[in-house]
């Protein structure tokens, strides 16, 4: 445990000299939030070109459900998923499942059309028309639900929700042009007032679907919270600058290597582990501050100039837990990469674009909602990726630390295999020196 210790105490010593890399490690991401947070705060709001996944869960199996499907499938802007209960002896997913799938960002908004719709739909329009006689309780009309993505901002849930009533009021005069067709055909043997011919009344509209408004009621989320630009790039540039720790923890690995360091500390002995764990502690702390100082930031010094309040939701608990889990995985990238690298050219040049690549294809740089589906897909490759959506789960869609436990394991178990690699690489190392 000494031995710990000491190399606790060594590497804390190394950076406190560096004062250089310390400011750039602290001044970099308060910065960049600063700037990015205050020059996208109105363009972020609106974006162009974007594709929302949309899930038509069809129970109805009839001419509703497809018009539905057909409609929104020839619009460009949604990639649409239509499961229809039945199909492939597999059950359509309930409303608790479809829910699950929006928070989790597997869809951006779901559609539910309930059993019996095109029934019900023919029926009301019959009685409206008074070709059969009105329902002794009241029939009432069809109730066709739309669930979004609390995510997403108040104007796209506004157009989705604007095309889903248009689209059932074309399904509307539809069924009315098809009872009309049936009652010609119907009357064609009829003249006049003969008995058996149906009396028709017009109305002044026929109405069969309810409107279908804004409906949030996705767990955890009551107060319908809207993303604003610091509530995407606080987190994001957070994400960026701890894993930038790649650098000046790989560059004094790789000194300690080249001036013999790492041969003199075998000579105690000293195991591989013990020497990597070190360099732990101090980075966490540097990681756990740069979390509290862009939280910090967003909070209270953006909405004094000018900017948006960072709103962090109501889970510090799942703040920390992330906080901790994401810090493990920064370090541990950062010991592997020191384990490969033979220079530090190596290390600061391999590091500093693998975290740039991780970050453009996480969603750190250019926000995910606005990549095409192709590379939203390969956004989960991206350990930045998990943490930036964990964050957002916490800030927009109401989420616990309960909730943050799939993330925190993903993301251990990625720290987990970086660390198990680098302690064998760096014992391999240690031998053959």
């Amino acid at each position: 445990m000494h031995k710990l210790l000491a190399a606790i105490i060594k590497e804390s010593k190394l950076l406190l000299r560096d004062k250089e890399a310390l400011l750039i490690l602290f001044g970099m991401p308060v910065i960049f939030v600063l700037i990015m947070s205050l020059a996208l705060r109105d363009s972020f709001q609106e974006r162009a070109g974007i594709k929302f996944p949309l899930l038509i869960v069809d129970q109805d199996r009839g001419a509703v459900g497809k018009a539905v499907s057909d409609i929104f499938s020839r619009n460009r802007h949604f990639v649409v998923e239509t499961i229809v209960a039945g199909d492939n002896d597999k059950p359509a997913p309930d409303e608790a499942a479809v829910k699950q799938a929006l928070i989790k960002g597997r869809y951006k908004f779901a559609i539910l059309i309930p059993a019996g719709a095109t029934k019900q739909a023919g029926d009301l329009v019959q009685q409206q028309l008074g070709i059969a006689p009105a329902a002794k309780t009241g029939q009432s009309m069809v109730n066709i639900r739309l669930l979004a993505d609390p995510s997403l901002r108040r104007d796209y849930r506004n157009i989705v929700i604007a095309s889903l009533n248009r689209t059932l009021q074309g399904i509307e005069s539809t069924i009315l042009l098809g009872q009309f067709a049936e009652l010609g055909k119907r009357m064609s043997a009829f003249t006049g007032n003969m008995p058996g011919a149906p009396a028709i009344k017009v109305p002044k509209r026929i109405t069969v679907f309810n409107e279908v408004t804004d409906e949030y009621d996705l767990p955890g989320n009551t107060s319908t919270p809207v993303p604003t630009s610091v509530q995407q790039n606080a987190p994001a540039w957070t994400l960026l600058a701890m894993f930038f720790l790649v650098i000046p923890l790989s560059v004094a690995l790789i000194k300690e290597r080249q001036q013999g360091s790492l041969q003199r500390l075998q000579s105690m002995p000293v195991p591989g582990w013990v020497l990597l764990a070190g360099k732990v502690a101090p980075y966490f702390i540097i990681n756990q501050i740069q979390v509290a100082l862009i939280l910090l930031e967003g909070m209270y010094l953006l909405p004094r100039l000018g900017g948006d309040a960072l709103e962090i939701g109501d889970s510090p608990a799942g703040l920390m837990l992330l906080s901790v889990a994401i810090s493990l995985a920064a370090i541990g990238y950062g010991l592997l990469i020191a384990s490969f690298s033979r220079t530090q050219e190596q290390a600061n040049t391999f590091g500093a674009i693998s975290v740039l690549i991780l970050a453009a294809i996480g969603g750190i740089m250019v926000p995910k909602l606005v990549m095409p589906p192709l590379m939203q897909q390969l956004s989960v490759v991206s350990p930045l990726s998990w943490g930036l959506d964990g964050f957002l789960d916490i800030f927009i869609r109401g989420a616990h630390a309960i909730d943050m436990l799939p993330r925190f394991f993903q993301l251990m178990a990625f720290a987990g295999v970086c660390f198990i690699v680098a302690v064998l690489r760096f014992q391999r190392q240690l031998r053959h020196n």
